[in-house]
């Protein structure tokens, strides 16, 4: 990583509100002094909130996935940058000029070069591609598209190409001034056994990927003959510039009909043809998932753009448990989520084609819930005609339904299920509560609940006392965190950190506390930060305080006196003994006056 001004960078901190920059990826909501929402970081999903952003302190933590930081880490976390491109996002996001001498350092000149090199380089072999369709040799690239019944501005709007044969794009690449290194490292060439680079999309049609913000990052190409052995399409394989998991085809083009007309659903599908099909026939709201599984961060991704999500899987087995697992990852980031049940071996592309678009809008606005889909598909499953059959399906549809979000719900299937089946309701409520039957505690872990809740009464205290400080509360007294022992490593730390500061008569400052901790223990100083609210400002504020102090002592001298006894019961020498024994009784003294 190139040298930094550290200065600057707590400069641009100061300058960026976090709150308002991860507002902008997150729905925040203001509760308890701080900030809340449904994590948005990639690789998580969750549906109660347990994302937070500490305003004061400028830094965020999920008690969920654990990660935290300041706002450029977020920036890094949340648009996957490292940390000079994620100061220079916030710095052209915010109109924050970087000092000059950041500007010119070499290494980040470097970086940033060969990443716009490598953009470039796939821009240019974009454009070659769509300029073979020019030539002679594309007429049945031109004949495919047109028998699929794309129109001229489709095939510009998506920048539709033909792959011709395996060697020219090498040679192009070549002539445009790009090196083997970089031809490679693109994932657009290819090297042979025998060394010879070669187009890996080769005779091909080419649909190229274009990330959020209008860069090609990776082609995905279509044979236009079956063959034996061969793959119907064929994608990019990731590279630095992209990563599938996290990259949504056509999420372009959504993002121009956001900031023109507006979005009211998005449609997802699962190949980019099924895509292209959709946006052909007038449904412009359509994003590719690129494979049944749809990924937590595609979720987050489209969260960005609506939060009314239709999923228009395949017709088959495979399509179907896609749609499962993309309906409960939508439904965990908290967005509205339906599912299109197309005709059994049909496809988003099959449907248009042969039924029509009109056909196609029907399918959209009979689209299923969640819940509805999962029985729809148990209903499939099972001949209820049969005794074990309807057995199977009221089992199983008792499980779907006792996940339900509210009992109002739950009582409403319920007596569907009752009056498809012809078993009572009454019989069905009691099946569907003793479905989990939690077993009853050991002694060993009441015990363990028991000693836990002793120390988390300890650590509670501590942590209240260390943010009577940290938020200059009257009742605080240097004196009281002088004779007081920390039972948490980092509350000690922060205690410490605190003594120095009060000690030389300097500010306490809660910005720098995210880095004197450590990016580990973000969330334990948050709790720390946090332990506060309800307390400060009202009348018993300074009885709870002396309290906590009060309590922190006693475990503290309580625990002397246990390792005092402990000596004290080894100790052969009677002088010595004498001399713990009146130690103890010392201490023994001290907790007589709390």
């Amino acid at each position: 990583m190139p040298s930094i001004n550290e200065k600057f960078i707590e400069e641009l901190k100061s300058k960026i509100d976090i709150v308002d920059f991860i507002g902008q990826y997150a729905h925040l909501q203001l509760k308890g002094g701080q900030y809340w929402a449904c994590c948005p970081l990639p690789g998580h999903s969750e549906r109660t909130p347990s994302f937070a952003v500490n305003k004061d302190a400028q830094f965020y933590h999920c008690f969920g996935c654990g990660k935290g930081g300041d706002v450029i880490k977020f920036a890094q976390e949340v648009e996957s940058l490292d940390f000079m491109e994620a100061v220079t996002f916030l710095c052209n996001k915010y109109n924050i000029e970087m000092p000059v001498s950041e500007k010119e350092d070499k290494e980040l000149k470097v970086k940033l070069s060969k990443k716009e090199r490598l953009l470039a380089l796939l821009k240019d072999t974009a454009l070659f591609y769509v300029h073979n369709l020019k030539l002679p040799e594309a007429k049945p690239y031109l004949n495919y598209m047109e028998k699929r019944g794309l129109t001229k501005s489709v095939i510009i709007r998506f920048g539709l190409g033909a792959s011709l044969d395996y060697n020219s794009l090498p040679a192009y690449l070549r002539k445009k001034g790009y090196t083997e290194a970089e031809m490679l490292d693109s994932g657009a060439v290819a090297k042979s056994a025998n060394g010879r680079l070669f187009d890996c999309q080769a005779e091909r049609l080419i649909i190229p990927m274009i990330n959020n913000f209008g860069d090609v990052v990776a082609f995905s190409g279509r044979i236009l003959e079956k063959t034996a052995g061969v793959g119907k399409y064929k994608n990019t394989r990731e590279t630095s510039v992209f990563i599938k998991s996290r990259t949504l085809f056509n999420i372009n083009n959504l993002k121009r009909e956001k900031n023109g007309e507006g979005i009211p659903y998005v449609i997802v599908v699962e190949g980019h043809m099924d895509a292209v099909s959709v946006y052909n026939a007038g449904f412009k709201c359509v994003v590719a998932s690129m494979g049944t599984a749809l990924t937590i961060d595609q979720t987050k991704l489209l969260k960005r753009y609506s939060n009314n999500v239709i999923i228009c899987y395949d017709g088959d087995a495979a399509g179907q448990k896609g749609m499962i697992r993309g309906l409960e990852i939508l439904k965990g980031e908290g967005l509205n989520v339906k599912v299109v049940c197309l005709p059994d071996g049909y496809d988003p592309d099959d449907v248009i084609r042969k039924l029509g678009a009109d056909e196609f809008k029907k399918l959209l606005d009979n689209a299923l819930p969640l819940t509805d889909y999962k029985l729809y598909l148990i209903g499939k499953k099972y001949n209820v005609k049969t005794a074990d059959g309807k057995r199977q399906y009221i089992n199983d549809s008792l499980k779907v339904i006792k996940d339900c979000d509210s009992e109002a719900e739950r009582e409403e299937r319920l007596r569907v299920l009752a009056k498809q089946t012809g078993i009572t309701y009454e019989s069905l409520y009691r099946d569907m509560e003793n479905a989990d039957n939690s077993k009853p505690e050991t002694k060993q872990i009441v015990e363990a609940k028991e000693e836990a809740a002793a120390t988390d009464r300890v650590v509670t205290a501590e942590r209240y006392v260390l943010a009577s400080y940290l938020f200059k509360r009257k009742c605080a007294k240097k004196e009281d965190l002088k004779r007081l022992t920390m039972k948490d490593d980092v509350d000690a730390t922060i205690a410490k950190y605190v003594l120095s500061k009060l000690d030389n008569n300097e500010e306490v400052k809660i910005t720098v506390l995210p880095e004197i901790v450590g990016e580990e223990n973000i969330e334990k100083l948050n709790e720390v930060l946090l332990s506060g609210n309800g307390i400060f400002d009202m009348p018993n504020e300074e009885r709870y305080y002396k309290d906590c102090v009060s309590l922190l002592f006693k475990t503290g001298v309580e625990k002397e006196l246990d390792e005092l006894n402990k000596i004290y019961s080894v100790e052969t020498n009677q002088e010595k003994r004498n001399e713990i024994a009146q130690l103890i009784k010392e201490k023994s003294s001290l907790l007589f006056r709390l």
